[in-house]
């Protein structure tokens, strides 16, 4: 004998969550230590470029030059 009952649909029930984090789904730790991470890249490139373009030592002009 089988008894049927309505409405005899498997409840989904996922207590720890789900499982499949998508990009958008970031934590507030995350997203504060991709920040900072930023900030650091960008202090790292702003370094490299002030090196870059640092202004060169003015060249002297031949005339001035000692000759011996």
């Amino acid at each position: 004998m089988c008894l049927h009952v309505k409405d005899d649909e498997p409840a989904q029930v996922s207590p720890e969550g789900p499982r499949r984090h998508y990009p958008s789904d970031v934590t507030a730790k995350q997203s504060a230590q991709q920040r900072i991470q930023h900030m650091q890249n960008i202090r790292k490139e702003k370094k490299k470029l002030s090196k870059m373009f640092a202004r060169p030592a003015p060249v002297p002009e031949p005339g001035l030059l000692w000759t011996s």
